[in-house]
């Protein structure tokens, strides 16, 4: 697979923060407007059968002109009293290129050392990827055409994100086009829920390799960082020696189908956030999950969770 980093600039609020299963989501609605359900299900079924097509990561920040990364979870070693200083470098959330490189190449090796290192570089505890707030709706009766009977007032929260970018790695140049292509389309529709109230609007960049990360893409090893939440597979990885942090969810079927009288919503899942350190029995061409959650009127709906993963070269 190539490595690409694909920039982005919101143009609107989202309903909830695009993780790479929105990602993920988004790009199968554009491939099937402009390539057509039945090769949509194609493409599904390369990812179901352990061939993905493509891999995608979360959305992190850009500042200035540094890409940032998921600060990694470390091993957990303290050698001073410092709890206030610890409390306050636990807020980072994100860390430079230079750093990530300190980490892949087993020079930082545990939560002490990174955090030695990042005490050096204060402006990341500046930097947020998104803010949460809470806005009214209003929703309407559609025979008074007011607020009042069965029109109401709401809250809804929801999250605006500064520019940033994520990482994309594609298995050949024709699938590249293809999603060159499907990013135009998605640029007009939006991703993530509430599009047609005008949420999710992002512009794209171009695909442009990322050189500076592609050996630790390329050259596995027993253990790496995802940067995409994961649905961890049974039996793979070793648990003592990983280093993780974990969330529950449970998606809705897109409305793009316009379902009527069914469940929309999917099973509930847990995934490992974005930075988790996993150490592995054995080593396998992808790592985490892609399944199909249910089957509603003859169409499969399935959940991403597939790593993304940056490997930590030499040492186990």
């Amino acid at each position: 697979m190539n490595l690409y980093k694909v920039d982005i600039i919101p143009l609107s609020n989202f309903r909830d923060f695009p993780s790479s299963y929105t990602i993920f989501g988004a790009i199968c609605w554009g491939y099937s407007l402009l390539f057509g359900e039945n090769n949509l299900e194609k493409l599904l079924k390369n990812f179901e059968e352990n061939n993905p097509s493509f891999l995608v990561s979360s959305i992190f920040p850009k500042y200035e002109n540094n890409y940032l990364f998921p600060k990694p979870n470390l091993k957990s070693v303290r050698k001073d009293k410092g709890e206030e200083d610890y409390k306050k470098l636990k807020k980072i959330s994100y860390i430079d290129l230079e750093l990530l490189e300190e980490v892949l190449e087993n020079k930082v090796t545990d939560e002490y050392e990174l955090n030695s290192r990042l005490r050096e570089k204060t402006y990341l505890f500046e930097i947020k990827n998104f803010k949460k707030d809470i806005i009214p709706h209003a929703s309407i009766d559609r025979v008074s055409t007011a607020t009042e009977g069965a029109g109401q007032l709401y809250f809804e929260e929801i999250v605006s994100l500064n520019n940033g970018y994520f990482l994309i790695a594609i298995k050949d140049e024709n699938i590249k086009k293809q999603l060159e292509a499907v990013f135009e389309v998605l640029q007009d529709i939006g991703i993530g829920g509430n599009r047609s109230i005008g949420y999710g609007k992002v512009r794209f960049g171009k695909l442009e390799p990322f050189k500076e990360i592609e050996k630790y893409f390329h050259n596995k090893t027993n253990k790496f960082i995802t940067l995409s939440p994961i649905i961890p597979e049974a039996n793979t990885y070793n648990l003592k020696d990983s280093y993780y942090e974990y969330f529950t969810f449970r998606g809705a079927i897109d409305n793009n189908y316009n379902f009527k009288n069914v469940d929309i919503w999917k099973r509930k899942v847990i995934y490992l956030k974005e930075g988790s350190c996993l150490k592995t029995k054995t080593q396998k061409s992808t790592y985490g999950s892609f399944y199909k959650t249910k089957t509603i009127n003859g169409k499969n709906i399935y959940q991403y969770g597939l790593a993304f993963p940056l490997y930590i070269q030499g040492g186990n």
